[in-house]
């Protein structure tokens, strides 16, 4: 059965694990946050979340595990108006809509609402080019030395077939 935690933040050195927008962004000292126990290498460690970035589906996991909230590890600790705000959440089974950060909120698509913040997308490799036929037209590049001293010496043995 996974462990869940509540508190706040003790160093603002732990990252966001949430997939959205706010992926690998700083939990600052004293915010409140959420854990949920992880195993790695033989270790139990947590991975932490703002408390914003709780989901529906995290929440109803955690609901199933622990019906009440005051269950949870760390609950006795949060101040009055946090332990309001989980209260609520269980009771809605999402997260209220003021305690979402600004930039994990965004649209169904994942998407941010402002593009202009936007950075530009990265190139790609380059493609063929395809015609207006919509067939593909082959990629130019540059001569190397020796097609070009092929040519020029073509040029010059052609320049004289044609005047001698």
């Amino acid at each position: 059965m996974p462990g869940y935690r509540f508190e706040y933040a003790t160093s603002g050195r732990a990252k966001c694990k949430v997939v959205h927008g706010m992926l690998g962004t700083t939990i600052k000292k004293d915010e409140l946050r959420f854990g949920t126990t992880v195993e790695f290498n033989g270790n139990t460690s947590f991975q932490w979340r703002h408390w914003g970035c709780v989901t529906k589906k995290v929440l109803s996991n955690v609901k199933e595990s622990a019906p009440n909230p005051e269950d949870l590890d760390g609950w006795e600790d949060l101040k009055q108006e946090d332990k309001d705000k989980i209260t609520k959440a269980y009771d809605e089974g999402h997260v209220a809509e003021e305690d979402i950060p600004e930039t994990a909120k965004g649209d169904k698509n994942g998407e941010d609402e402002d593009d202009e913040d936007e950075k530009p997308a990265k190139k790609g490799r380059a493609t063929k080019k395809k015609a207006d036929d919509g067939e593909e037209k082959p990629k130019k590049g540059r001569a190397t030395k020796k097609v070009r001293f092929i040519a020029l010496t073509l040029g010059v043995f052609i320049e004289s077939t044609l005047e001698g």
